[in-house]
């Protein structure tokens, strides 16, 4: 076990229940049907507020700072994130260059960095390649606050292989946004499904929204299957799951197709991710074979999993593909779960 899945068992994350002030978001488990209502509501709000120049925006967060750590590569995650924050007025602050270039080049720990940023920010996203790293900065950050008379919270950008709620937040949100609905649907997920963490916090995160009458398919080569404590998860809360390496088997029936890439920076050997990384591969024939109310999701970035350039440009095109507002939902969730989690009033 690594040094930051210990703090999974010595952290407990408190539930939001209706209140979200001065909490840590490290798991999708801290979330009721409710919570999540709450959030979406607040995030189409904002994102009206948004499209329509809605300028009082700018004081919900005025005067308060945010502080991104990424130990790992984001585009989407981070930039969001940051966007989300200066729209609520708020204030951003990072390493000069990024993590590399800050002192946890010269070997310094995450429970010192996390400590040094919570002196500075009033939250912190962090994103990191160990499981359970969230958890462990949200012990020191409580650690931290107790000195400083004020608590610093964290925010989970992706926590290794492990989850990544505030993806999964803005996934549900669109699938709602999308579908009208949560219920009642087959919801097929495709790819690296073993290390895909968006996968995971998004199959629990709907288990979590109590969805009825949801059946999850999950379609990856044998050797990245979704975890068994997520199918666990889901078969003790009563929902079918079905595991298969033919997506064929599914195709016609999904009503949300999640495509993954595989993805190459988990896999040891190089000749491992070479084997499998073309075993599926969404393209315009393949879409044709959907259903016409499906919708594509990806959390990107894609690579060969969506074939060519080309491809790219036709799935684009088409109208069940909605990744790009996939992709814009997460800012306007990412402003909610802001807002709510500094107090702020909007």
């Amino acid at each position: 076990m690594r040094p930051s899945e210990a703090y999974v068992r010595l952290f407990e994350p408190p539930k939001m229940a209706g209140h979200f002030t001065g909490k840590h978001v490290v798991t999708v488990e801290q979330f009721t049907r409710e919570d999540m209502i709450e959030v979406f509501r607040t995030a189409a709000d904002f994102r009206d507020r948004v499209r329509h120049g809605d300028r009082t925006l700018l004081n919900a967060a005025a005067g308060r700072v945010m502080a991104t750590l990424f130990y790992e590569a984001s585009t989407r995650t981070d930039m969001s994130f940051q966007a989300a924050m200066h729209r609520l007025g708020g204030a951003v602050v990072s390493t000069s260059g990024g993590v590399r270039f800050s002192s946890v080049y010269k070997g310094e720990n995450l429970a010192d960095t996390i400590r040094a940023v919570g002196c500075y920010a009033d939250v912190v996203v962090l994103r990191h390649p160990d499981v359970g790293s969230s958890y462990e900065a949200a012990y020191y950050l409580d650690q931290l606050g107790e000195q400083l008379g004020r608590s610093p919270v964290v925010i989970s950008g992706g926590d290794g292989v492990g989850e990544h709620p505030t993806q999964a937040l803005l996934d549900l949100f669109t699938i709602v946004d999308c579908k009208g609905r949560a219920d009642r649907l087959t919801i097929t997920m495709v790819g690296d499904l073993l290390n895909g963490r968006t996968v995971h916090s998004l199959s629990k995160l709907i288990a979590q929204y109590g969805a009825q009458e949801v059946d999850f398919c999950f379609v990856s080569p044998f050797s990245l299957r979704m975890p068994s404590y997520i199918v666990d998860f889901l078969h003790e809360r009563g929902y079918r799951v079905m595991q298969t390496g033919d997506l064929y088997e599914v195709l016609n029936r999904s009503d949300v197709i999640y495509w993954t890439r595989v993805q190459q920076e988990r896999f040891a050997k190089p000749e491992d991710y070479e084997a499998i990384r073309d075993d599926f591969v969404m393209t315009p024939e393949v879409l044709g074979q959907a259903k016409s109310d499906a919708i594509l999701m990806h959390p990107l970035p894609r690579k060969n999993e969506m074939g060519t350039p080309r491809d790219h440009d036709i799935l684009d095109a088409d109208s069940r593909a909605v990744y790009f507002k996939q992709m814009a939902n997460g800012m306007f969730v990412r402003m909610a779960l802001l807002a709510k989690v500094l107090g702020a009033a909007v």
